[in-house]
């Protein structure tokens, strides 16, 4: 059965407009979103928050023998059902409303109500997308498979499903070595090998927490390192002489690494003990993190050229994601406000991550400039995190959708996805646009087609940028990167319809969890300077400035329209890739300037090609 049972969500360039709707939406888990502020900004910013009610996620009336609480049955599913606007509805169909429809939910034995998601719009300049909103009040249900498809089939509702959000296919260091084989069709041992792989740094020291992959001839093995620097793998296909390649990526403070075939039989035919060396950022890039770095990012956008009062001061930023680390020096004094929108949700929940994923894209953001380690695009912006990973789905995001409208949000960049189109989602963000929101997303890491939220007509999609000489000979991207020396696209940026722009997103050094940095890959990263430079624009741009102009879906077009016109195609990619290209932002900002040169010869990239 499909996932999606309502009307899908307009594609761009199928009609869709950035100019259409209003709305209401979602809210959060049984009990809604937890959120609090830092310390170090509390005093400052206190008043903002304030109002806990982000949204309202209503329980619905239990009836006696039902546990709402209990876990989705095998052949049950967990389903959002909602009213279609009038607008959406064929000739001659009555509008159904919301109370009646979730009064007939909760008479249905065949339905377990779980919730309903309602927004709130008491407060904040986000009230102008009411009081008509396109997105309707929304039933979180459980029901089996079989039911949803006979709701899905009365005109007077959508129905889909509550899809489970992830990252958009976060680069695969083990594809990049070698497609392993169908699982379904592998050969496994009797007794499976052991393998243990030892990492150390070009400072001699064992590195702890690295992510180890071993890709086989039909499998791919994981572990991470512990203490001492060593991960143990079990090989249930392969012996250590068969092994394709290993993928060392560390937490932090190194270089990823991936050795090849020929360089592992030597050692794999004497030892089940590989030994491998990752490269130390600190002798890639002198004096860091003690001295300021400068990225090869900052440089390519030219973001280095721009007046250093240029900070994106009052613009509030919402970073949709798995949280940011608020104790790391370069976010503890810019990341203020968050809420968590996860299972279990916790009153601080959002000021930790479990993946890093949410803090390397704060770090691009808005880090601070306290004068080591790295700098924010936009340093003085206010920056929010709504955490929705692990264990978040397509009703929390509507809920975390609908606070940055009750929150005065001018920019939100989503960096989760889900599988199938949704049309809840896709009128949320029309409500979002009417609110003055300007959204930008990550295109995916797939190399293939964006994903389907990037593709709606109110996002901006962002593929990324790699640059050659900016990795060690070592790392997977060097060994695709074109002979002639500049900007490429990423081999795992999309390729297709529905890509808008393209920015730096690749060997990006930012922030960690834990006080360090990394050097990290995506299109979230490329996203990332997209936003920054969003924020410099709200802020600072004579058409745009924040304060004279409302939050308005004309300021929203406006912006994204200035970044386009800024932008340039790079020489040697794909238009199906890069969209309109990469923006130059003294171009966007309207500063006089000498235009760019993408020739490669414009600047040297501060990496490990330029250190040799």
């Amino acid at each position: 059965m499909s996932e999606q049972h309502g009307n899908g969500a307009a594609a761009k360039g199928s009609g869709g407009s950035r100019n259409g709707g209003r709305k209401t939406g979602p809210a959060p888990e049984t009990g809604g979103p937890r959120e609090s502020q830092t310390s170090g900004a509390a005093n400052a910013r206190q008043e903002h928050d304030q109002d806990q009610n982000r949204g309202t996620g209503q329980p619905f009336r239990q009836t006696p023998g039902r546990d709402s609480t209990r876990q989705t049955r095998s052949g049950w599913g967990r389903y959002l059902v909602a009213p279609k606007p009038v607008s959406w509805l064929p000739g001659g169909v009555p509008p159904i409303e919301a109370s009646a429809l979730f009064e007939l939910l909760e008479e249905d034995p065949d339905v377990e109500p779980l919730r309903q998601v309602r927004p709130s719009r008491a407060r904040g300049l986000g009230a102008i997308a009411g009081p008509l909103p396109m997105c309707p009040a929304v039933a979180v249900v459980a029901m089996p498979h079989e039911r949803a498809q006979a709701l899905a089939a009365n005109p007077q509702i959508v129905v889909e499903s509550d899809q489970p959000l992830s990252y958009p296919s976060a680069p695969a260091p083990a594809a990049l070595a070698a497609p392993a084989a169908d699982p379904a069709i592998g050969v496994t041992l009797g007794e499976p090998h052991q393998l243990t792989v030892r990492v150390t740094g070009s400072d001699g020291q064992s590195v702890g927490g690295a992510e180890v992959w071993a890709t086989g001839t039909s499998m791919t093995s994981y572990a991470v390192t512990g203490a001492d620097g060593r991960a143990r793998l079990t090989l249930p296909a392969d012996t250590p002489a068969t092994l394709r390649s290993l993928f060392v990526r560390p937490v932090g403070g190194y270089w990823p690494t991936r050795t090849g075939r020929p360089q592992l039989l030597d050692d794999a035919a004497q030892s089940t003990e590989l030994a491998v060396e990752v490269l130390a950022l600190a002798d890639t890039f002198e004096g860091f993190p003690d001295q300021p770095l400068v990225g090869w990012g900052t440089q390519a956008m030219r973001l280095h050229q721009i007046p250093p009062t240029y900070r994106g001061h009052g613009i509030r930023i919402a970073l949709l994601d798995s949280g940011v680390d608020a104790h790391h020096p370069d976010l503890k004094d810019t990341v203020w406000h968050g809420a968590d929108f996860t299972p279990g949700a916790e009153d601080d929940g959002w000021q930790s991550d479990a993946t890093g994923h949410g803090t390397r894209c704060a770090g691009v953001v808005a880090a601070a400039d306290n004068r080591n380690g790295m700098t924010g695009i936009a340093a003085d912006a206010e920056l929010h995190a709504l955490k929705l990973f692990p264990g978040g789905r397509v009703s929390d995001l509507l809920d975390a959708i609908d606070r940055c409208v009750t929150h005065d949000i001018d920019l939100a960049q989503i960096n989760l996805a889900f599988g199938q189109p949704s049309q809840l989602v896709a009128w949320k963000l029309l409500d979002a646009h009417a609110a003055g929101i300007a959204v930008i997303a990550p295109a995916g890491d797939t190399s293939a087609a964006i994903t389907p939220l990037a593709a709606l007509p109110t996002v901006l999609a962002v593929g990324a940028l790699a640059h050659t000489g900016t990795y060690p000979p070592g790392s997977p991207v060097a060994a695709v990167q074109p002979p002639w020396p500049g900007p490429f696209p990423a081999p795992f940026t999309p390729v297709g319809p529905g890509v808008d722009l393209i920015a730096p997103g690749a060997a990006i050094v930012t922030t960690v969890p834990g006080n360090g940095y990394s050097v990290a890959d995506g299109t979230a990263l490329a996203a990332a300077h997209l936003t920054g430079l969003a924020a410099l624009l709200l802020a600072h741009h004579d058409q745009l400035r924040s304060s004279p102009h409302p939050r308005t879906a004309e300021r929203a077009d406006h912006l994204m329209a200035l970044l386009r016109t800024a932008s340039r195609p790079v020489p040697g990619a794909d238009h199906m890739r890069q969209g309109a290209g990469m923006p130059d932002a003294p171009i966007a900002l309207g500063l006089p300037t000498v235009p760019p040169v993408y020739d490669g010869q414009e600047y040297m990239p501060s990496g490990p090609a330029s250190q040799n």
